[in-house]
């Protein structure tokens, strides 16, 4: 996907500033990359609510085709409102990592025995050159039972890739037994003993 980067002259904005460039579906974002000087620029928020850490871009900085991959979204902590956007430029021809999103597919025969799959993690880092990274990773687990478990060391890295700094013994999808619990509140009957006070009449004497 081809994403245009326009540049701008403002190092910092004050809210007011930010706020005419939100009504022009633009936020502010900043680049960096190996074989670049750092730089400030404007990107279009039209497709952003596809956009994560390590989403890929076809883009072009100071007249020269690089790869654009996300390292940081920032949102407003109120409305959940595209804050600004840090870009890492790469070569076609340079190596990078990225987070790349996981995903399972197939339906595990653990679920059907009343097991459940579940995701230990978002995203798993891979290497490669950009035109080699996947958008995400797809996981398999139709054979997975209840009890059982895939680690990185299951998986083989995309064609041209390879797993960066990941432990592969961690367990990456899991089935695990859905325990459920009744819980029953018996309400006890409350016993009230309440000592009856005789009245006792006693006779005054008249002095």
């Amino acid at each position: 996907m081809e994403l245009k980067l326009t540049e701008r002259n403002e190092t910092r904005m004050n809210n007011k500033q930010r706020d005419h460039y939100w009504a022009k579906g633009l936020v502010p974002a900043a680049v960096h990359g190996r074989s670049i000087e750092p730089g400030v620029c404007f990107v279009h928020t039209k497709h952003a609510h596809h956009w994560h850490r390590g989403s890929m871009f076809d883009v072009t900085w100071n007249g020269q085709p690089f790869k654009a991959s996300i390292d940081e979204l920032q949102y407003t902590p109120v409305g959940n409102r595209l804050l600004h956007v840090t870009f890492q430029l790469v070569g076609k021809n340079e190596k990078t990592h990225i987070d790349v999103p996981l995903r399972t597919v197939g339906s595990a025969p653990g679920e059907k025995e009343g097991g459940m799959v579940h995701l230990q993690f978002e995203s798993i880092s891979i290497e490669g050159k950009p035109d080699a990274l996947p958008e995400y990773f797809e996981i398999d687990v139709s054979a997975l039972q209840i009890g059982d478990k895939i680690t990185l060391a299951d998986l083989k890295a995309p064609a041209g890739c390879t797993w960066y700094q990941e432990d592969e013994s961690k367990a990456l999808v899991t089935c695990a037994h859905i325990k459920t619990k009744a819980v029953e509140e018996e309400a006890a009957p409350e016993e009230t003993s309440a000592e009856a006070t005789p009245e006792v009449e006693s006779d005054q004497e008249a002095a």
